[in-house]
């Protein structure tokens, strides 16, 4: 079990890291350039001086990466040192080109983030059911491998096994592209006038979540990860283009295809820990407008040992009624809704994912 991390970099990512890891009793130390930041981090998660860390993660800016990968390693001869960057560039090969020490050394990238940057912003629960890409390489020791996939466990993630050749080809698919799009798109409709904007519905801002972004932070990624993502952006831009010559050309069959073509693959996208998009049964409970009821509602669950999985509540201004619905696997919902029926609550029909 390791006991003594120290983390270098104390944004999101690396004071995030450093929360799940408190949890687990670790001790840690935060390090950062802005000492602001670093005494926060310490703070939050406790931290101490460690002359002698078992583990150090690399968790600052791109630009300085490889620099301190190479310095931890030659600092700290004994501990394992694992970076976090987003884009690799070939990154075990010139650390195995610099370094003696060599197989102490191993580069992961947990795919998690939120669209607001630094140490206020960091979440322990930021890694529970995100993917945590390790990188493969023949350099790394057997205690390196072991020692990131105890880390990636105690912060809740999922490690999943990648060649470093294909990381920053698949990074830029599936994180670089959807950041440019989505900045792309505030870009667009930041040139509606205000009154336009207010009109604007939970679909936009969905969309536009990415777009709060640190822009300092991208640039420096998306710079150092310019091929791949260059070429993602040609391959959306062509199919965009179909997608508008379809509209133009009123070719109803062919925006039905995209958008079958989309269903199937908004579906293979992993949901909770790793696992496939499970369907879910809802729950629909009509609530009156007072203090108390949604815990009733969980003491009920409580009650008949049921699982709920997520839950939305609607309540319109004024009424004195509002919505709950929660989702839940078909069984649980199933028994949920005979409890709930049998002890007077007003609940309608379970309604399953198609």
């Amino acid at each position: 079990m390791i006991s003594k991390v120290k983390i270098i970099g104390s944004g999101l990512i690396g004071t995030s890291i450093g929360l799940a890891l408190k949890s687990a009793k670790i001790k840690l130390e935060m390090v950062d350039l802005d000492p602001n930041s670093a005494k926060l981090a310490n703070d939050l998660v406790g931290g101490v001086n460690l002359t002698e860390p078992e583990v150090v993660i690399v968790s600052a800016p791109i630009s300085n990466n490889l620099e301190l990968i190479l310095e931890s390693l030659k600092l700290y001869p004994e501990a394992i040192v694992i970076d976090i960057a987003s884009v690799k560039s070939n990154l075990s090969l010139k650390v195995a080109e610099l370094s003696a020490n060599t197989q102490n050394f191993i580069s992961s990238h947990p795919m998690a983030g939120r669209e607001v940057s630094g140490t206020q912003s960091a979440r322990a629960d930021l890694f529970s059911g995100r993917a945590w890409i390790g990188i493969k390489s023949a350099n790394s020791s057997e205690r390196s491998t072991k020692l990131l996939a105890e880390i990636v466990e105690i912060c809740g993630a999922t490690l999943y096994w990648v060649e470093e050749v294909d990381h920053d080809k698949l990074v830029a698919a599936i994180s670089h592209l959807p950041q440019v799009l989505s900045t792309t798109l505030a870009n667009l409709v930041g040139n509606l006038d205000g009154r336009s904007l207010n009109l604007s519905g939970q679909g936009l801002r969905d969309m536009l979540r990415l777009s709060s972004s640190n822009g300092q932070l991208w640039s420096q990624l998306m710079i150092a990860n310019k091929s791949s993502l260059s070429s993602e952006i040609d391959k959306f831009l062509e199919l965009l283009t179909k997608f508008n010559d379809a509209i133009k050309s009123e070719n109803y069959k062919e925006i039905e295809t995209f958008f079958n073509a989309g269903n199937l693959a908004n579906e293979k996208i992993p949901g909770k820990h790793g696992l496939k998009i499970r369907k879910y049964s809802y729950l629909p409970i009509v609530i009156m407008d007072e203090p108390g009821q949604l815990a009733k509602i969980f003491n009920e669950c409580a009650q008949i040992n049921v699982n709920i999985e997520d839950l939305s509540i609607e309540h319109s201004p004024g009424q004195q009624t509002g919505l709950i619905t929660l989702a839940l696997n078909q069984n649980d919902a199933e028994r949920l809704f005979i409890h709930l029926k049998s002890t007077g609550w007003n609940v309608h029909e379970v309604k399953v994912d198609k």
